[in-house]
């Protein structure tokens, strides 16, 4: 019986020894966020940009303290924002100014540690126990006391907004807002210019502009350009593909100009060409069920199809948009004109064929498919030369 007790004791001690000891993913000590709500985003790197919407966590800190164990078996970038850190918008809105909250890359076997303390506008940290995320941190030391100004500004902005304020004055903030922006910019493209060999270049290239993206691109070392970033690099290096050719093509969208035929999918799956249209105006509504502005457009764009149905046609392409949603859209917004769905190869991408920029894009051709004129974003111009048209 004492046998069986003591080895009772000694199984549970173990267990108590081996619990203090473990090692977590991330262990975090920042002053300020005593018994705080932690909110946590996370996705995998290689995912990142096919994800709707990130994986989420909620940790409760205890004496400015919490720890973090990645639940994926790949490395995942990690957004974690304290609620004290937050403010809110004069709507309601929750808002993180950019530099309140942590960024990290986590990899399975990660043991990362991080000490700071919250500040009023921004968050101060130093890392240990990865590279990747000890030049991420110090990097941002550079510039954040200019983000703090920023976000100051942010708040200043939302505030006159909602009272109608002076906007010659809201102009001029946005202004100075983007100026000190810009200065972390030129720091992240400094650093982009000088280490084409580290991890870290390859996800500052992911946020940059994609004029800058190209240009670095094909310079990064091979090991990082095939390495964590690499789904992320290629993805956003064919939405430079895109842009470019999108440039291109759209110095031959413009009035008079014949536009150019396609062919794409209805909804029943048929195949549609541009050509077979025939004895009526058409607009080419360039949507996505994603879009908020093309989703407010509807009610007024159904309102003229039905005012100019015998003079006018619409064909709707949907861009960037998966056939599941797109038919939901479809169906749920009640659009009765002739509808298609973009094709995602680039080589035959309509969107980039019409030198499409923004969404709603919407384009006017007379009868013999030549181009009247192109109209992007909701415009109250577009239904007065419809109105012009339809009338003559």
């Amino acid at each position: 019986m004492n046998c069986i007790r003591n080895f009772t004791i000694i199984f549970i001690l173990g267990l108590i020894i081996s619990s203090c000891g473990q090692k977590h993913n991330l262990t975090v000590e920042i002053e300020g966020i005593e018994n705080d709500t932690i909110f946590v985003e996370y996705a995998p790197v290689s995912k990142f940009y096919e994800m709707d919407e990130p994986l989420t966590d909620t940790i409760i800190s205890t004496n400015d303290e919490f720890v973090f164990d990645s639940p994926s078996n790949e490395p995942i970038l990690t957004f974690i924002f304290p609620k004290k850190g937050g403010f809110k918008r004069v709507d309601g809105s929750p808002y993180y100014p950019r530099h309140k909250y942590l960024v990290l890359l986590l990899k399975p076997d990660d043991h990362i540690t991080v000490k700071g303390k919250l500040h009023d506008y921004y968050l101060e940290y130093k890392v240990k126990g990865s590279e990747f995320n000890q030049e991420y941190s110090q990097l941002r030391e550079r510039y954040i006391q200019e983000m703090s100004q920023s976000a100051k500004i942010e708040l200043q902005i939302d505030t006159l907004r909602s009272n109608n304020g002076d906007k010659e004055l809201i102009n001029k903030l946005f202004k100075e807002r983007n100026e000190i922006n810009n200065i972390a910019n030129k720091e992240e493209l400094k650093f982009i210019r000088n280490n084409l060999d580290k991890e870290l270049t390859a996800y500052y290239l992911t946020r940059q502009r994609l004029d800058t993206l190209g240009k670095y691109y094909e310079n990064l070392n091979v090991e990082v350009k095939n390495g964590i970033f690499k789904n992320m690099l290629e993805s956003q290096y064919l939405r430079f593909q895109k842009y470019v050719k999108v440039r291109e093509a759209e110095e031959n969208i413009v009035e008079g100009k014949i536009a150019p035929d396609f062919t794409l999918q209805t909804l029943s799956g048929l195949d549609l060409e541009l050509n077979s249209i025939q004895g009526k105006y058409l607009v080419l509504d360039f949507w996505g069920s994603w879009c908020g502005w093309c989703i407010k457009g509807f009610p007024k764009m159904k309102e003229y199809y039905e005012k100019y149905k015998d003079q006018l046609e619409i064909l709707g392409i949907a861009c960037n948009d998966t056939e599941d949603k797109w038919k939901k859209s479809v169906e749920e917004n009640e659009l009765n004109w002739l509808q298609v769905i973009n094709n995602k190869d680039i080589e035959k991408d309509v969107s980039v064929m019409y030198g499409v920029q923004g969404y709603p894009t919407k384009i006017i051709l007379d009868k013999d498919k030549k181009i009247i004129a192109k109209f992007r974003g909701e415009s109250d111009d577009f239904y007065k030369k419809l109105d012009e048209l339809m009338r003559n």
